[in-house]
């Protein structure tokens, strides 16, 4: 349909009197519109013809007599006035109807209705007129103005509104505007959230909290529709505007589009960001045996992209290569700095003594020595000659090359400020950018745009900030969202990556960006942490066939086929085999055919093509130019995908469908006993599923039933010989599940390693003795399957990265709903342009709502005002967020940990306490009985109770008040068996907190 782009001036002066009440006369010329009954003037025609319907023909509609329907016909007004905007030059017919759809330009008569849904004369209402203008004006803004004109309300409307509110009148509603809400839900089939419309109420509360505080004198304003959904193509809009890029992808029918949110251009924006800037920069962290951090994990201590080449020290910046002095009065005491990092919560320097041998020689310590930064005086300026400096080992040598490289080599790192900026009194050949290293986790996953979550396939690219503590980072508020893409036409998710690559590149050798910390621009550099997906999509990052192949892992060579000829002894599933490197993948990708040999693969002393030992297609060799990524190490085993859909299902539905496939006695009794344990208050989430369903159960169902199965078994399933093979396979899982969905190692962690390991070994063993002993021939071998496999290389990555539950991809899939209601949103015409403006547009908002600052189009750099910070402070300011920007739709953590945060004591619940005024006492266990605490100690453990994963308390009579007690961990000892309570250890992150406290014999 021809939208209408002509900009005529229409307005109504006083005519003659009409000849019947309710006809409307009107003549063309300037002036306002009048209405020929009372003589009232109104400034638009539509609003003229709502008071007329109102006021003089709906007073007889107001009665309770039925016209008959002669009569209401002839009471039908029939607005002559002519408007530009309601033509459709499309049909020779006129229709005049003033209110309408004017985003497309249909008007019909029927549109009409609309007037009557309101039963007080709004033709003089100031609120409704600015509302009906503001949403009126988006089309004509897109095809008229590029202006922001403002609708103004004075102050006197909500007085007004006020004098016709009266309850007795609006009778059955309790006030009008609960009859206009109500209208707003239910008068049609538009579809409205509860969350939609509680953001609704609170911005109408706010509005007009604002309007009520507007000073006498000042105008209220509301903003134009198109203000608000185009701001970032309009000339006078001052909100910055997050820059999406278009990049071409290559398809099986040519090249095509895409759009993306770089990641340079979300770090500019949280580097500028006062509340994120500080948090998302970190060094590496070296406390000893512990894991609390992802800056403690191997990779960030030990790779050179994350090595914190200088620290501000009194106002001084100390660099790498720097000689220090300490703040003591022995100035023959120097030193050579070689890098910062943290340990036990204090920044030291990574230095070597410097020692005078005489006069104009000097030796270098090999011997490494780290110093708090506090302890720094000032920088030794004196230039230094090669000739004057050695190193010292056991004698005086030449200088080692990494002592070399400190005294004369220039770290990548230190780029000097342009002169332009620098002071006029600066030493400008001294002065350097500082460095902030920003490290990044790379997230993809496909989805689904339909509903059903089964047809038009689109693959997506997340990232997030690794500095961020454990809940923030996985926060829908800190998941930056990159692109999205169809998969069709040859096109998918892989085809973005060189755009992402190109991008990452540049943020590995250091961007400028403007730091809102620092208060100035710093050097950014942002090496990649890892990049995190399932299976299938890590073997296709990595370029490997994938599960189904005879060598699936992308880690080493192990051959795996399902073959019954197939039969290898338990030694072959847990040992390690060779290595699949980092110089593979790049041998592997320097032939278009994948046909170079690689040396000892899969064994040592034999060669084979890289095209028979599973390695694909070049599409993703891009990755191998990053400095920061191994495809070997850097694709970490992800536990949702091994564990619970992996082998945590193979054995559920083994259990339900073949074991007791006939046996439906004991399946419901196991049923039963699963129905009980929902009244357990050790476990925050409850297993309500019915087995026999287990083939489509959810990774969050296996998380809640692999927690209580085992011990249910143990306990009362154990003499049941059909049951004695399975059993022992999920009481392993049990205890591996309890050890790995732990968020942090506080202490021990060497022996937590050793543990996960083991608990790998010997859940690999009990599957390998089932495989054996059964004579089931429905039964299936599992040691073959790809993700047991992987769970050998679990110890790896825990030392690489930290505790599995870090890499867990639960909560990118979550963010999958977010982008698929987007999807839902578009016109499916440019699906990647649309979700990436919207998400732009959630980027740039929240940045302005913190206080973030921008360049604006003269080249400045700005910030939002004062008053924004205040009025969200004044306002309840928890609300607001959690209202308005995701709060309310935050990821849901399904794992369970037991970790304490802000959850209350529950009564008749179960955990591990200690007295709040010694707080580093020995936990003990404690039942939470109304206003005390009740004791339990754990008696000595059989061999059986260890073998079986569970210990046994019993009440010591002890008690404490629940106000001189903090809870420290949660526990689960729902199961009683007189006069035992037993304590189940497969309750995530139990068994490793038990073990590590001591709180029983091991």
């Amino acid at each position: 349909m021809q939208k209408n782009t002509r900009q005529e001036t229409y307005k109504i002066v006083k005519t003659q009197p009409s000849k019947r009440q309710g006809e409307l006369n009107f003549s063309i010329n300037s002036g306002v519109f009048i209405c020929s009954e009372c003589e009232k003037e109104f400034e638009k025609p539509w609003l003229l013809k709502r008071h007329l319907k109102v006021h003089h023909i709906s007073n007889q509609m107001a009665t309770n007599t039925v016209l008959d329907e002669p009569k209401q016909a002839e009471l039908i007004v029939e607005n002559t006035i002519p408007d530009a905007n309601a033509f459709d030059y499309s049909s020779d017919e006129d229709d005049s109807s003033s209110i309408g759809d004017e985003e497309d330009n249909i008007v019909d008569e029927e549109n009409d209705i609309v007037n009557n849904f309101f039963d007080i004369e709004m033709n003089s209402n100031p609120v409704f007129n600015a509302f009906s203008d503001m949403f009126s004006s988006a089309a004509a803004a897109d095809e008229v103005s590029m202006t922001d004109d403002d609708s103004e309300i004075p102050e006197e409307v909500f007085e007004t509104i006020g004098t016709v509110n009266d309850p007795t009148s609006c009778y059955p509603f309790r006030d009008l505007q609960t009859m206009i809400l109500f209208a707003f839900i239910d008068g049609d089939n538009d579809m409205i959230s509860q969350q939609m419309l509680k953001k609704i109420l609170l911005a109408m509360n706010l509005i007009i909290k604002i309007q009520q505080e507007t000073p006498i004198g000042r105008t209220f304003k509301l903003p134009r529709l198109d203000a608000l959904l185009n701001y970032q193509a309009r000339k006078k809009s001052k909100m910055p505007v997050f820059p999406s890029q278009r990049i071409s992808v290559p398809g099986s029918n040519g090249n095509a589009f895409a759009h993306i949110n770089l990641p340079s251009d979300h770090l500019r924006f949280l580097m500028a960001n006062p509340k994120k800037s500080k948090l998302i920069s970190s060094m590496p962290d070296c406390t000893p045996n512990q894991s609390i951090c992802l800056e403690q994990g191997e990779k960030w201590r030990t790779h050179h992209l994350f090595q914190q080449p200088m620290h501000t020290v009194n106002g001084i910046d100390v660099w790498f290569g720097n000689i220090i002095y300490l703040k003591t009065n022995d100035c023959s005491i120097r030193f050579l700095i070689e890098l910062f990092h943290m340990t036990n919560k204090n920044i030291f320097a990574r230095e070597y003594l410097v020692r005078a041998i005489s006069i104009v020689c000097y030796g270098v310590e090999v011997a490494v020595t780290d110093l708090r930064v506090e302890q720094i005086s000032h920088v030794d300026t004196t230039p230094v000659e090669r000739d004057h400096y050695y190193s010292i080992s056991s004698s005086l040598t030449k200088l080692s090359p990494a002592h070399d490289f400190l005294l004369f080599g220039v770290h990548p790192m230190k780029k000097p400020m342009p002169l332009s900026v620098l002071p006029g009194n600066v030493d400008r050949d001294a002065v350097f950018y500082k460095v902030r290293i920003v490290s990044i986790i790379l997230f993809t996953d496909d989805t689904s745009g339909n509903r059903s979550k089964q047809y038009n396939p689109f693959e997506s690219w997340l990232m997030r900030c690794t500095a961020l503590p454990f809940k923030d980072r996985n926060s829908i508020a800190n998941i930056q969202f990159l692109s999205t893409i169809p998969k069709k036409d040859g096109a998918n998710g892989m085809s973005l990556l060189p755009a992402i690559v190109d991008d990452f590149k540049k943020l590995e050798k250091g961007v400028k960006m403007f730091s809102a910390e620092d208060n100035e621009y710093v050097l950014v550099v942002v090496p990649i942490l890892w990049i995190e997906a399932d299976m299938p999509c890590h073997s296709e990052l990595c370029r490997l066939l994938g599960p189904a192949t005879t060598f699936p892992c992308r880690r080493c060579y192990i051959e795996l086929r399902h073959a019954k000829d197939f039969v290898k002894n338990l030694s072959y599933f847990c040992e390690c085999h060779e290595r699949r490197t980092q110089e593979h993948y790049v041998l592997a990708n320097s032939s278009p055919g994948r046909d170079t040999e690689i040396p000892n693969a899969p064994k040592i002393g034999m060669n084979m093509p890289a095209n028979e030992i599973s390695f694909r297609d070049r599409s993703t060799g891009r990755l191998l130019e990053l400095q920061s990524f191994d495809p070997e190490k850097d694709t970490p085993v992800e536990i949702l995908r091994t564990i619970l859909l992996g082998v945590a299902k193979y054995m559920v539905i083994d259990l339900v469908k073949v074991v007791l496939k006939n046996d439906t006695a004991t399946i419901a009794r196991l049923s039963e006993f699963l129905t009980d344990y929902t009244r357990s208050t050790g476990l925050s989430r409850k297993f309500t599923q019915n087995l026999r369903h287990s083939g489509s159960f959810l990774g969050r169902d296996f998380k809640v039933l692999l927690q209580i199965l085992s011990v249910i078994l143990i306990t009362e399933f154990s003499g049941n010989h059909e049951l004695d093979l399975v059993i022992p396979c999920f009481v392993e899982l049990g205890q591996l599940c309890s050890l790995v969905f732990v968020r942090q190692v506080t202490s021990d962690f060497d022996n937590y390693i050793i543990r996960v390991n083991n608990a790998v070994k010997r859940l690999i063993r009990a599957l390998f003795d089932y495989n054996k002993g059964t004579k089931n021939e429905l039964h299936k071998a599992y040691c073959t399957k790809p993700k047991v496999h992987y769970l050998t290389h679990l110890k790896e990555d825990i030392i690489r990265f930290g505790p599995a539950l870090n890499y867990e991809t639960e909560k990118g899939e979550q963010f999958n709903k977010h982008i698929r209601e987007h999807l839902f949103h578009t016109n499916c015409q440019n699906t990647s342009r649309d979700v990436c403006l919207k998400f732009a547009k959630q980027v740039a908002l929240q940045h302005v709502i913190d206080g973030g600052s921008w360049i604006n189009s003269s080249g400045n750099r700005e910030k939002s005002g004062t008053g924004i910070e205040r009025f969200i402070k004044d306002n309840n300011e928890s609300l607001f967020y959690y209202t308005f920007f995701g709060g309310s739709r935050e990821l849901k953590d399904n794992n369970d940990t037991g970790d304490i945060e802000d959850d209350t004591i529950q009564n008749n619940s179960f955990g591990a306490f200690v007295f709040k005024d010694d707080p580093i006492s020995r936990p003990r266990i404690g039942l939470v009985s109304g206003s005390v605490v009740k004791f339990l100690s754990i008696v000595p453990c059989t061999d059986n109770d260890r073998n079986n994963n569970y210990a046994k308390a019993v009440m010591t009579g002890e008690h404490s008040d629940v106000a001189n007690m903090n809870l420290v961990c949660k526990l689960d000892l729902h199961i009683f068996r007189n006069p035992f309570y037993i304590v189940n250890l497969s309750k995530f992150g139990s068994y490793w907190f038990i073990f590590n406290n001591i709180l029983f014999d091991e």
